[in-house]
């Protein structure tokens, strides 16, 4: 069984990420981009373009449009890669504070590589696997020193070599690319692994998700985060969402108070998933630890599974996804608008803006509040960016941007740039 919502590669992109290879007529690179340095804003877009063999990632600005149509590809070799990047690769949620660009290259490779995002050259590259196939998720700095990297993968068989165990955050040293510590995440069902997965920031502690299934994903437990505090690198808190399952990471609104979190439910050995286990969920962020206040209640409604991926276009607006049904070629993926500003007094408002005839089609949504006026998605069946102008709670269809067509593969999710 192959989980749908691990297969996407990455959910919101904060630089830029190359794979694999076999590249039959790789399009030239352009280089580097100006950047680096974190700001309030992002100054331009990554578009990762795959098909899953050959990948090409593009630069657009920040309402899609096209800046750099071959940045990073498959058949790119940077100065100083020693490691070949292999076809499943991703990179963090949160933009890296030190400017860098981090690669995850993810399940059978596990392998991180450091870049310059100036001159696209390599500064380190370093191991993470530690003996078994450990498959990391996501990647945040906590300090100019140090770093987390969490596993999703745990070890059937530890004790081999330092770090085995897996299931966990490595903590690891920035200014020498080495693995320093580990803070295992819990798990109290011995069926089940941890699965740690997205990261994020709430308030001064990293949130990670966990996805917890069994070995081979026939079982699954109900959706976890825990907060874990970069002053101590130990576990502060535990946050349970009783009854639903395969959860993604917990979003923050543009004030920093509300989060928000999708879980698609369980999923069945053809990648479908189980609408009863799935929901968004609202928090309270000005508590520690956040505390639940609303579910939507748009797996029963809608009678389809939400995606794990999310955007706020607003305080009071999510852009999501729903997955359409693996097996069945005319139900495909939709997006949708969420108003959560009356949800306190009822069900929240859900608009229909987009729909496709295959599942696992529409991924990545990414706004920038206060940056851009813009929303945008990627639609890999209609090989495009699909775009909105956000404005008074609205979001109104604006001309799709054209991806670079010399490459011609297909759009699969979009994150910002420093």
């Amino acid at each position: 069984m192959v989980n749908r919502s691990l297969v996407k590669l990455g959910t919101w992109l904060a630089f830029v990420s190359a794979v694999g290879c076999n590249v039959s007529s790789p399009p030239k690179t352009t280089g580097g981009v100006e950047g680096g340095a974190v700001a309030a804003c992002p100054g331009a877009l990554s578009v990762v373009c795959t098909d899953f063999t050959t990948t090409n990632i593009e630069i657009a600005s920040l309402d899609g449009t096209s800046m750099s149509g071959s940045f990073v590809s498959s058949g790119s070799t940077p100065t100083g890669l020693t490691t070949a990047l292999s076809g499943d690769v991703d990179v963090p949620f949160v933009p890296p504070a030190s400017g860098r660009v981090l690669l995850i290259d993810r399940y059978g490779t596990d392998v991180l590589t450091w870049m310059t995002l100036s001159t696209a050259s390599v500064l380190a590259q370093l191991v993470v696997g530690t003996g078994f196939d450990s498959n990391p998720q996501d990647y945040i700095e906590t300090s100019a020193t140090q770093a987390y990297l969490s596993r999703y993968g745990t070890n059937a068989s530890p004790g081999q070599q330092m770090y085995d165990q897996g299931g966990d955050l490595l903590i690891l040293n920035t200014n020498n690319y080495s693995i320093t510590g580990r803070i295992a995440m819990p798990e109290e069902n011995t069926a089940l692994h941890p699965c740690p997965a997205g990261m994020n920031w709430v308030g001064s502690d990293v949130v990670v998700t966990l996805q917890r299934f069994s070995s081979d994903f026939s079982m699954i437990g109900d959706g976890r985060f825990v907060g874990v505090s970069p002053a101590t690198n130990s576990i502060a808190w535990t946050v349970n969402i009783t009854g639903l399952q395969d959860c993604g990471r917990v979003y923050v609104s543009p004030s920093g108070k509300v989060g928000a979190i999708a879980c698609s439910g369980q999923p069945d050995s053809s990648g479908n998933y189980d609408p009863t286990g799935s929901d968004i969920v609202l928090y309270d962020l000005t508590q520690s630890p956040p505390v639940e206040t609303k579910r939507l209640g748009l797996g029963a409604s809608l009678t389809k599974s939400v995606q794990p991926q999310l955007a706020f276009a607003s305080e009071t607006t999510l852009l999501a996804l729903t997955y359409g049904n693996a097996g069945a070629p005319t139900s495909g993926d939709t997006a949708i608008a969420v108003d959560i500003a009356m949800a306190d007094s009822g069900a929240a408002t859900v608009t229909q803006l987009a729909s496709e005839t295959m599942a696992d089609q529409l991924a990545g949504p990414f706004c920038s509040p206060g940056c851009s006026e813009y929303c945008i998605l990627a639609d890999s069946e209609a090989n495009t960016i699909l775009r909105w102008q956000f404005a008074n709670g609205t979001f109104t269809a604006a001309s799709n941007a054209v991806v670079d067509p010399s490459v011609g593969l297909p759009p699969i999710d979009i994150g910002g740039l420093l």
